[in-house]
């Protein structure tokens, strides 16, 4: 007959599981928190001036880079792709002369560096189809012309509360 040993427990290890767990959501938090009022001071001048304020969108993008390295755990390769998507955005402004701005692109590069390529992704899917129901709608009540600007930022603020939403499956 063998003798099973009983398995001993530490002190505090569901402590410790709920302490680690616990510091994990709050640095998600800060993250989300930070790249909010990032973007809250974008839209708003965005819809107020039709500019992006190219020193805030710096500030981020630097805050977010220094983040990530003090935090160490993303690869270098990880923190190229989350440029991607905002790479694309300042490669379609230069194609269509600026139809979308560079101050877009340069911001979904810092929202990028926060959330990374994959919601960044989902961010701006969200926001361009959002701005296209929109932009159509405004066509319909002729309120706008074909020529007309409206600011893409509001929406891709919009496509990231999906993101957040559909992430935490609220």
């Amino acid at each position: 007959m063998r003798y099973v040993y009983p398995i001993r427990r530490e002190k505090g290890n569901a402590r410790n599981a709920v302490n680690k767990r616990g510091r994990e959501l709050m640095k998600i938090e800060w993250e989300w928190t930070i790249c909010l009022i990032f973007m809250t001071i974008c839209v708003i001048t965005d819809i107020r001036k039709k500019e992006i304020p190219v020193i805030v969108v710096a500030l981020s993008g630097g805050c977010a880079l220094l983040y990530t390295i003090i935090l160490g755990e993303k690869e270098w390769s990880e923190i190229l792709y989350s440029l991607l998507p905002g790479a694309c955005l300042l490669f379609l402004g230069l194609c269509t002369k600026e139809s979308i701005g560079y101050g877009d692109g340069l911001a979904a590069m810092a929202v990028g560096m926060w959330i990374g390529w994959k919601g960044c992704i989902i961010a701006m899917i969200s926001g361009f189809l959002l701005s296209s129901i929109c932009a159509l709608a405004l066509l319909i009540c002729k309120k706008v012309r074909g020529k007309s600007r409206i600011p893409f930022l509001p929406f891709l603020a919009v496509g990231l509360g999906v993101f957040y939403v559909v992430g935490k499956g609220i």
